[in-house]
């Protein structure tokens, strides 16, 4: 590693020598025709919007004088409505424009621009909805009507839904007129504009949002970029060179100095007019700070690599042309020392995957004592039936148990009126064998609050009602302490004549502690399990923000400037941040489920929800040219749609994905219904699945059945929580070059 940074450095300083007195040199020559061109001739800045905080660096340079020091004479235009950078700068209209990468799709050979700086490490596009059009996936923007500046962030959206495999001719592109409170009043579905400002603009308003952030998409691009025409950039390098500088030099000082920068935005006229405040300009200077990331990116720093890897997606899903090329679309492709970020990409990794390691292993311990604590209630349970069986067994069986058990027995004598209470009945509550227990004595000692309860034990019935009485109370023992006692009572018959009532008593209070102990288990599990899916979930939402810095940091590498010894290495970090990033999503998606309860049940068309799915994944059935047949003997079902579309889509998709080569796809789906159940089958003629050797784990987490066949393995893991959750059964039937058959029940009656 050290003779790495050796051998770079003996080669970049002589190159930093003869460049800067190259520089030097051009400096002198064409010094005073530029201080002429200063002062005849401004440069045009155009903004990409309103003046706000998402500019601040280029105000800076200007108000405290870089811009001034480098020779330069610079305004500032300010963006807006109906106002396109790329289109400014191609007629004239200004110089410099600031873009976002949706410049590479607006480059050509005609008139080529050239990036000369990359402000934003990371793109502050988002899109905005109001919580009840319950915009949450990509998926969900499908026949919505979406407000949009002219190529501003959507070409990031549209990449975003061609990976997903979804029609964006689907998706209705409004031109916005005024901001995103058009989506306030209905005019539009949800908004593309910059998470920076707009989404607390509305919050602070009272409404509640969601938001799509293309990086968590796996669409991470750079943000803000200063751009030029090649024609402007090269014919005077000294200038442009000059820009650069305190263009970056007015971002560094903004960032460290953002209330002079806030108190100075707040004086511009269209701020005041548009009524941003203070708090608007502080959040959204933090926002901006995030996206720079200055701490671990040099501002203004271009990576070629994340470059091509932009246009790589944008060809791979036919936004650019084939022929595009990144060939002078980077004005200056200065060497990246990289190596210095190998060692804490390192320890980062490590951490990560030590806390996905602990994450499985608390899960592992906590599925384990679930299961032992769930035997020894299922044994406690057990127990207190045959407590209950043992109390209804017929006074026969227990006088036979009477003279070996210690349970008590009372008889009143319902025409003497006379109560009588044995030696067994003395001893549970405590009292000696010689000790006169009267009729007062025991009503005395049962719990106030129990007494009405007792009553009907020595109650006279009609002959028509039920003759048996069982009851459980408190009664206080010698000791003044109170214990739980069963008792039942019977009416005895003397010549057809109610003539007694006998009864017995049974010490409960160890059962009924059990039973409390029962209960906190079953609590304390209950509790610990909402623990376990609230850190599960925690640990995978904060975790997506480290692994996406991390996947941005490693796209950022210039392998080209690695030896092969460094270049392995940075392959292997490459793949486990890959592997880090499929386990989280993995996590992401099983804990994502909701409970049973809190499901949204409401009549939906079966129909309708399988074309809506077939719809979502129109280029797969072209690709696979698979054929359906439906014999839907039931139209509709009561059940949550999500849920339902979800079966849908798992089950479809493997079929397509476990087709067989030689011959051509086809599905057949059924409904059909019975007395508890909606039915729905689907049966392929597909690979199959070897069920004498799977058929145990078939519905098992990441359980795959062919290697050679991408897959996760949670598919069948979620269809089987989704429908047990609902109380329903999923069932499978499959031979090996034959095809499967699945066959799932909902419950008609679903009752939480």
């Amino acid at each position: 590693m050290n003779k790495c940074f050796a051998n770079n450095n003996k080669e970049i300083i002589p190159l930093a020598i003869r460049y800067s007195l190259f520089l030097v040199f051009l400096f002198f020559i064409s010094l005073h025709a530029f201080s002429k061109d200063v002062k005849e001739k401004p440069i045009k800045l155009q903004l990409k919007w309103r003046n706000q905080f998402q500019f601040a660096g280029y105000y800076a340079a200007k108000i405290k004088g870089f811009y001034k020091e480098n020779q330069l004479n610079v305004e500032i235009k300010p963006g807006g409505n109906g106002i396109f950078p790329v289109e400014e700068v191609k007629k004239g209209n200004a110089d410099i424009g600031i873009f976002d990468p949706g410049i590479l799709l607006k480059n050509n050979a005609k008139q080529p621009l050239v990036v000369l700086a990359t402000i934003m490490q990371s793109s502050g596009y988002c899109i905005i909805s109001l919580k009840e059009k319950k915009i949450l996936k990509p998926s969900d923007l499908i026949g919505k009507k979406i407000l949009a500046e002219e190529g501003q962030g959507w070409t990031i959206f549209k990449a975003i839904l061609l990976k997903e495999g979804l029609d964006t001719n689907k998706v209705q592109i409004i031109k916005r007129k005024k901001d995103s409170e058009e989506i306030l009043d209905n005019e539009a579905d949800a908004v593309v504009t910059y998470a920076t400002s707009q989404p607390q603009r509305l919050t602070a308003l009272g409404y509640q949002l969601n938001i799509l952030r293309p990086e968590e998409y796996g669409v991470d691009f750079y943000g803000d970029v200063i751009f030029t025409t090649s024609k402007f950039a090269y014919k005077d390098i000294e200038k442009t060179n000059a820009f650069i500088k305190a263009s970056i030099k007015g971002w560094k000082y903004a960032l460290t100095h953002q209330k002079e920068l806030i108190d100075y935005i707040l004086t511009l006229p269209d701020v005041v007019k548009y009524g941003t405040t203070r708090k608007d300009l502080e959040i959204e200077a933090k926002e901006i700070s995030k996206l720079i990331m200055p701490e671990y990116v040099e501002v203004g720093h271009t990576n070629i690599g994340r470059w091509q890897y932009m246009l790589n997606l944008y060809q791979k899903l036919g936004l650019a042309s084939k022929n595009v090329t990144l060939k002078n679309f980077i004005y200056d492709d200065e060497e990246l020392q990289i190596n210095k970020w190998i060692l804490p990409v390192v320890y980062v990794v490590f951490f990560v995957l030590i806390i996905i390691v602990s994450i499985i292993f608390i899960n592992w311990q906590l599925r384990n004592r679930v299961r032992i604590k769930t035997k020894e209630l299922q044994n406690e349970i057990d127990s207190r039936k045959l407590a209950e069986n043992f109390a209804n067994e017929s006074r026969q069986q227990i006088e036979l148990i009477l003279e070996s058990s210690n349970i008590g027995l009372w008889e009143l004598d319902l025409i003497t009126n006379k109560k009588t209470f044995n030696l067994q009945f003395k001893t549970i509550l405590g009292f000696p064998n010689d000790f006169n227990f009267l009729e007062e004595d025991f009503f005395e000692r049962i719990h106030p609050e129990d007494l009405v309860n007792v009553q009907p034990l020595f109650e006279i019935l009609d002959s028509a009602m039920s003759l048996k009485r069982m009851i459980s109370f408190r009664i206080e023992k010698a000791t003044g302490e109170y214990i739980n006692v069963l008792s039942s009572s019977k009416i005895l018959f003397q010549n057809g004549v109610q003539s007694k009532i006998s009864g017995v008593l049974l010490d409960i209070e160890d059962i009924k502690r059990k039973e409390n102990e029962i209960i906190k288990v079953s609590e304390e599990l209950m509790r610990r399990n909402n623990e376990l899916k609230k850190f599960a979930y925690i640990t995978s939402h904060n975790l997506r923000g480290p692994v996406v810095n991390l996947s941005s940091l490693y796209g950022m590498i210039d392998k080209e400037s690695l030896d092969k010894e460094n270049n392995l290495f940075i392959d292997k970090i490459g793949i486990s941040i890959t592997k880090l990033e499929n386990t989280l999503n993995d996590l992401i998606e099983v804990v994502s489920q909701e409970k049973a309860e809190n499901l949204k049940i409401a009549p939906i068309n079966i129909n309708d929800c399988f074309q809506s799915v077939l719809q979502s994944i129109e280029n797969q059935i072209i690709e696979s040219g698979v054929s359906f047949t439906f014999n839907l003997g039931v139209k509709e079902i009561s059940y949550p749609k999500h849920y339902f579309e979800s079966i849908i889509l798992n089950l479809i998709t493997n079929a397509i994905k476990y087709r067989a080569e030689d011959r051509k796809l086809e599905v057949i789906v059924e409904t059909f219904e019975t007395d508890d159940f909606v039915g729905l089958k689907l049966n392929d003629n597909g690979i199959g699945i070897d069920l004498k050797k799977n058929k145990s784990k078939i519905f098992g987490l990441y359980q795959r059945f062919n290697p050679e066949i991408q897959g996760k393995g949670i598919g069948l893991f979620i269809i089987k929580s989704h429908i047990e959750s609902l109380n329903g059964k999923i069932e499978v039937e499959s031979e090996l070059g034959k095809g499967s058959t699945f066959n799932i029940y909902f419950r008609k009656a679903l009752n939480f």
